[in-house]
C-alpha cells in the first residue's frame, strides 16, 4: 500500500451530518460537539450507516484524553449504532469531524491511539478520514491511506491548514477592529 494523503473540499461537515436524522435522542450534544465521529454512508445495500470496528473504544479514548472544554460525540443513537468489521491488516477509523483549532490535537491523539491501544507496527496499513472545518465553516476532508510510520505526514498537512486558518482568522479580527 503506497502512502497517499488527499485534501479536498467537502460539503459533509457537521451541518451535513446534523441534517441526516441521526442521534435525535442527543441532538443538542451532537450540535455542540467540538469533535464528531460520523459513520460511513451506504457501505452496503440495506445498511445506510455503519461505523468502523472499535469506534466505541476510540470514542472513549478521545473523551478520556481531551480537555474537559473539548466535547466529543458519536453521530448515532444506541439503536442506530452499527459496526462493520473488515478483516484485513489495515487499521481503519471512522470519519472524524472537528474544528481547525482542535484538529492537530486530534491527529496527535489518533497517533497515540494507533500505537498504544491498537499496537500498530510501523509497517501496518492505516486508513483515516478527518474533516476539518475552518473559521468560515468551510470543510476540508483529509484522507490518509498508508503505513503507520508515515501517519505523521497527516499531522503536517492538518497543522498547515490550522496555521493558515489561524493566520487568516487573525487577519479578519484585525480588519474588524479597525
Amino acid at each position: 500500500m503506497s502512502q497517499i494523503i488527499t485534501v479536498t473540499p467537502t460539503e459533509e461537515g457537521k451541518g451535513y451530518w446534523l441534517h441526516q436524522g441521526l442521534a435525535k435522542d442527543h441532538f443538542a450534544q451532537i450540535e455542540s460537539a467540538d469533535v464528531l465521529i460520523v459513520p460511513e454512508k451506504d457501505f452496503c445495500q440495506g445498511v445506510p450507516f455503519v461505523f468502523h470496528q472499535d469506534t466505541a473504544a476510540l470514542f472513549k479514548y478521545l473523551r478520556t484524553n481531551l480537555e474537559d472544554s473539548t466535547s466529543v460525540e458519536v453521530c448515532a443513537s444506541d439503536e442506530e449504532y452499527m459496526e462493520i468489521a473488515l478483516h484485513s491488516a489495515t487499521h481503519r477509523f471512522s470519519t472524524i469531524i472537528t474544528t481547525y483549532v482542535a484538529a492537530p490535537l486530534i491527529v496527535g491523539l489518533l497517533t497515540n491511539y494507533l500505537y498504544d491501544n491498537l499496537k500498530a507496527k510501523p509497517t501496518d496499513n492505516v486508513e483515516v478520514a478527518l474533516v476539518v472545518e475552518d473559521h468560515e465553516c468551510k470543510a476540508f476532508k483529509f484522507e490518509f491511506t498508508g503505513k503507520a510510520e508515515d501517519f505523521g505526514l497527516l499531522a503536517d498537512k492538518v497543522g498547515e491548514l490550522a496555521r493558515n486558518c489561524k493566520a487568516t482568522d487573525g487577519e479578519s479580527d484585525a480588519r474588524e477592529s479597525k
